[in-house]
């Protein structure tokens, strides 16, 4: 059992008892203990669910915020989120049920009563990103518990919007404001990290995307887009781009990570739960949108996380992203007149060499390397560093991953480079792509 990884452990290998742990706790529940957290409570028993409830419920004062914060932490640390181990029935009633559907709307009441109160949305969305996460698959929110959720994960951005604007889908901006000012805490005082907080609205967003049905997670993440979009743009940088960029980041680096999963062998996501490859290829247009509208950003982060989105998208579908990526490269890298995008389009390059030359991944490949290196060598200048790092980065991934140059020259039958432009980009079948092998992605 030990010799298992820590996230392959269930509580069919090793359960604990929640009261000696809560007894242990509840008094020395501190900022920290977020961040450090000990507690696994997919290892608490499922039956549990019920007498942590009667526990903790009755604690709860509205009059008194302080001893609610404290409560939903508690709740957060030792509500059980596992599924039963297979073979064993889930017992949807009772006082012994372990059915998550018998108190997840207990949760969406607890969390209504403080729709406003950031502390509550960071600690009740970890709690449902997780229930989510450890139901494999097998639990289906209502459009309505959708909709909550996306109108909370939107606080965490601080966005400056107006409540009334016209531009905002009606079911979600009817929920939406500036949040930044009803903290009852110092920053970082016992609540999770901005970072975290992306990351949880990001898995959320992923994992409870199964179809296309209407009033879903894919609908309600492209009005999401619409809504969010504008503050992606280069010249819109503020307080805010720094936390966009990153929770894009967590949105591919997840979708990438389902992917992976649900193709292996051993994935116990049922096939009617798991990702389409019709919906994951929408999903995939939309991020890649925000992703190369942080392209040429003022902010190195979000230059850099944009780098890292669009790299998890290429290993998942490819052609979506390199057609439309490299029509833009191509330009930036012969400007001789803006520097800026010259060298963030040569880090794209360095950081997006190696799936672009992994041709049974991406045969396409094939015909930018020569192309592309043509381009990248006039920029080693020993009087210019920054540039020349990038090129040879550049060089250096090719051949760390067994590009052959003088093969690939000497070949003879190397195909021209095709015109690839935005047009061309924009009208590709999403809906029928080809088949793809997981495994061959690393």
């Amino acid at each position: 059992m030990f010799g298992r990884r820590e996230d392959r452990l269930t509580a069919q290998d090793i359960t604990f008892d929640w009261r000696k742990l809560y007894d242990l706790v509840r008094n020395i529940v501190v900022p920290k203990i977020w961040q450090d957290n000990p507690i696994q409570q997919r290892f608490f028993p499922q039956s549990a669910a019920m007498e942590v409830f009667e526990e903790l419920l009755p604690q709860i004062q509205f009059n008194s915020m302080d001893r609610q914060i404290l409560t939903v932490q508690l709740l957060t640390l030792f509500v059980p989120t596992a599924r039963p181990p297979k073979g064993v029935e889930l017992v949807t009633s009772g006082p012994q049920s372990t059915d998550p559907q018998r108190w997840l709307p207990t949760i969406f009441s607890l969390w209504s009563f403080n729709l406003r109160t950031s502390v509550f949305d960071a600690y009740l969305m970890n709690l449902v990103t997780t229930l989510v996460l450890e139901q494999r698959g097998q639990l289906k929110l209502t459009n309505e518990q959708l909709r909550f959720v996306f109108a909370s994960g939107l606080h965490f951005f601080n966005l400056p919007v107006s409540r009334g604007a016209a531009t905002l889908p009606r079911n979600i901006s009817m929920q939406l404001r500036d949040s930044s000012g009803v903290y009852r805490m110092q920053a970082g005082a016992g609540l999770p990290l901005k970072e975290e907080r992306a990351h949880s609205f990001a898995r959320f967003i992923v994992y409870t995307m199964h179809d296309e049905s209407s009033g879903g997670t894919l609908e309600l993440f492209e009005q999401l887009v619409q809504m969010i979009e504008p503050f992606y743009h280069p010249s819109n940088n503020g307080a805010w781009s720094g936390l966009l960029a990153r929770f894009l980041r967590h949105l591919a680096k997840e979708l990438l990570q389902r992917s992976r999963a649900e193709a292996a062998e051993d994935c116990e996501v049922p096939v009617d739960a798991r990702l389409s490859r019709s919906v994951r290829r929408r999903l995939v247009v939309l991020v890649r949108t925000l992703a190369m509208l942080l392209l040429f950003s003022k902010g190195e982060d979000s230059v850099s996380m944009s780098h890292s989105t669009l790299k998890h998208l290429a290993e998942l579908e490819p052609d979506l992203i390199f057609r439309p990526l490299l029509d833009t490269l191509y330009t930036a890298i012969d400007s001789v007149t803006e520097t800026h995008r010259m060298i963030s389009a040569m880090r794209a390059l360095a950081k997006l060499a190696t799936t672009l030359s992994t041709f049974a991944h991406y045969p396409e490949g094939a015909q930018h390397i020569a192309p592309l290196l043509t381009l990248t060598l006039p920029g080693i200048d020993v009087n210019d560093p920054t540039k020349s790092y990038f090129a040879l980065s550049f060089i250096h991934n090719l051949c760390h991953n067994g590009v052959v140059f003088d093969e690939l020259l000497a070949s003879g039958d190397m195909p021209e480079v095709r015109s690839i432009s935005k047009e061309s980009a924009e009208d590709m079948d999403v809906s029928e792509p080809p088949e793809l092998d997981m495994n061959q992605i690393e």
